[in-house]
């Protein structure tokens, strides 16, 4: 199997470098998220993890918030990868479970880290910049999937509005839903629940795949399983 960097070569360098290091910056932030808060981060100390100095960080990312949506962007492209490999991106009810599957499964190694990107989320008033994910990093992250170039990576809106345009074109749900109502219903329930989960001790995808059933459900959809 080849490496990484063998798959990167065809990239000019300064794009290598530009992937490596974006990348690093942000995984050195999950690092640290394993364990401290977000508001005690120190820039200086991301980039002692990622071997770079703290001017460079500036010329990757404008602000540490930054981090998290560069972060949202790989693993909104992690679902989607896993959507395909286990045949589930071919139904708005395949895409959706494989969104609160496979953040489930992410979340057990340790669950600090979701809670962290969702407070962020809940107290961030501002737009800040969303750097797209660049050819390059999409290879460095997934140099053995074909096709990774073309694998959308949109948040957790994304993939829901994905999901329910599936879900329309194949008739899975009735043509008069309220879509902004069911989006809105369905992103309440991926940032709520693990809250809940977390607090009540129990099991983060049981609950999600749950919750999601019952909305789908409710809102006359059909699940073919």
């Amino acid at each position: 199997m080849e490496k990484k960097s063998e798959f990167l070569t065809r990239f000019p360098l300064k794009d290598r470098k530009f992937a490596k290091t974006r990348t690093n910056l942000t995984f050195a932030l999950l690092t640290e998220l394993e364990s401290k808060p977000l508001e005690t981060i120190k820039i200086k100390d991301l980039c002692e993890i990622a071997e770079v100095s703290e001017p460079t960080f500036y010329n990757y990312f404008p602000e540490k918030g930054d981090l998290i949506l560069h972060y949202i962007q790989i693993w909104s492209l992690q679902v989607s990868v896993f959507a395909k490999e286990k045949k589930l991106s071919e139904s708005g009810w395949g895409m959706l479970s494989a969104l609160f599957r496979y953040t489930a499964k992410e979340s057990k190694k340790n669950p600090r880290v979701l809670l962290e990107i969702i407070s962020f989320q809940a107290k961030n008033k501002k737009t800040l910049q969303e750097l797209k994910l660049t050819a390059a990093e999409r290879v460095l992250l997934f140099p053995n999937f074909a096709g990774i170039e073309e694998v959308a990576a949109d948040g957790v809106e994304g993939i829901i509005q994905k999901a329910l345009s599936t879900a329309l074109e194949n008739g899975e749900l009735p043509a008069t839903t309220q879509w902004k109502s069911f989006a809105l219903a369905l992103a309440s329930c991926f940032f709520g629940v693990p809250v809940i989960a977390f607090q009540l001790n129990q099991n983060l995808e049981k609950l999600w795949l749950e919750s999601l059933r019952y909305l789908w459900l409710g809102a006359g959809g059909k699940i073919n399983e």
